[in-house]
């Protein structure tokens, strides 16, 4: 679950975090009183959508208006908050056009000349909170990591409760830190790892981290996504939760058990697995095709839950064929996936071509069924023979002129999901 940035900081706050005062704004009035009882200005006003890379946005209908504003004047600042109230922001990291904005932030505009990045995420090889940190703080940190990867400074940072200020101070002195900030930066890490596994966090993230004239730090942007997984033991952070950026779609895949990304092609993919389900949207755009979707079902014996990822996934109209790839393994058996199939049809009717590749635990049986069945089914014996039959079977698409490709699609969304970013 991801928090707005206004939510974000008013967490870190609560834990001693240095950020800005701020003052949260859904009307162009409420904007200028806003503006009004943070002081004299310059201030800064900030669309809050969950995706990143604001400053580079663009606001609909506004061509000259992007998601982060500087305004010298309370004026300003109102007229800021009204062209972005209501429209829709499109960043580098959002698809379509876009998210909708339904509040924006506002803070005192602070000037530095050192900015930092610092996130604390998952190692997903290890399974403990990792820190990564860079001197090239701001918009461009992403593409200068990647230019320059020595420039990021990683540290394991243990699976403990808590750390103590040795992993920041090192990270200080691989930043190059002046001797006058290693200590707070060092008290700033041992916060956050605090935050972070307090509040079952996946991703805490400060970019940039402003360090000031007088050597004190100040987060000027955040980004924090909690675990799903672990909601029910963070109420108060669940209660925050917006279901308006979270597309039906996705609410039906949450309620049932399984994972689901929604995208702007005419295949439809169904997997066991996330590896699984990442090979398969690999295999179909390695041949030009255009996912649909990502869809990973966990192992599981209820048909029925089988049954609602595949209705999930026959809704769309976009969709033109659908490619089942599963290997059966486990408490997984490959006649519940085409009982599961079978069930669906009943409810609403199959009418696109369906390749399906089935392997493992029952798939003799589960052919067996699905070829009694009279639905239009071309069955394969591998990935690659099954991705080459997808894009072959799919009726030629009206128009994708604009759309963006399934690279940019899976960076913005699905390893949005699991980092936040792209680091």
């Amino acid at each position: 679950m991801y928090l707005f940035e206004y939510q974000a900081k008013a967490l870190m706050r609560d834990w001693g975090i240095p950020v800005l005062e701020g003052a949260v704004a859904t009307s162009e009035q409420r904007a200028l009183d806003a503006a009004r009882e943070l002081g004299e200005g310059p201030w800064v006003v900030k669309a809050q959508i969950h995706a990143g890379g604001r400053a580079k946005g663009c606001v609909e209908g506004e061509s000259n208006l992007s998601g982060i504003e500087f305004s010298d004047t309370v004026l300003q600042v109102g007229r800021a908050a009204a062209g972005m109230l209501g429209a829709h922001l499109a960043t580098p990291q959002t698809m379509g056009k876009g998210e909708t904005i339904n509040a924006v932030y506002i803070e005192p505009e602070i000037k530095s000349s050192v900015q930092l990045f610092v996130a604390i995420l998952i190692d997903g090889q290890r399974g403990e909170p990792v820190c990564l940190a860079s001197m090239r703080g701001g918009s461009q940190v992403e593409r200068d990591v990647s230019d320059d990867p020595k420039t990021l400074v990683r540290a394991n940072l243990g699976a403990g409760s808590q750390i103590a200020a040795e992993p920041g101070l090192e990270i200080a002195s691989q930043l190059g830190l002046r001797p006058a900030v290693k200590v707070g930066f060092a008290q700033l890490i041992q916060q956050l790892h605090a935050l972070f596994m307090a509040c079952d966090l996946s991703l805490i993230e400060i970019n940039p981290l402003a360090i000031r004239d007088n050597d004190s730090l100040v987060a000027l942007d955040a980004r924090v996504t909690v675990d799903d997984n672990a909601l029910f033991r963070q109420p108060k952070l669940a209660a925050l939760a917006s279901r308006a950026e979270v597309s039906k779609a996705e609410e039906v895949a949450a309620k049932h058990g399984f994972n689901f990304i929604q995208f702007d092609g005419d295949i439809g993919t169904f997997s066991s697995g996330a590896g699984l389900a990442m090979a398969t949207l690999d295999a179909l755009s390695h041949l030009g095709g255009r996912p649909a979707n990502f869809l990973d079902v966990p192992p599981v014996l209820e048909v029925s839950r089988v049954k609602e990822a595949f209705i999930l996934v026959l809704s769309d109209p976009k969709l033109r064929c659908l490619l089942v790839n599963v290997f059966g393994a486990g408490i997984m058996r490959c006649d519940t996936i085409a009982d599961g199939l079978l069930l669906a049809n009943l409810e609403q009717p199959v009418t696109v071509p369906v390749v399906m590749r089935l392997a493992g635990t029952n798939a003799p049986l589960a052919t067996s069924r699905l070829e009694r069945s009279g639905l239009s089914i071309q069955f394969v014996s591998d990935l690659a023979s099954g991705a080459a039959a997808a894009v072959d079977r799919r009726a030629p698409p009206a128009s994708f002129a604009g759309s963006e490709s399934l690279i940019g699609q899976l960076t913005r969304r699905l390893f949005r999901t699991r980092t936040g970013r792209g680091l």
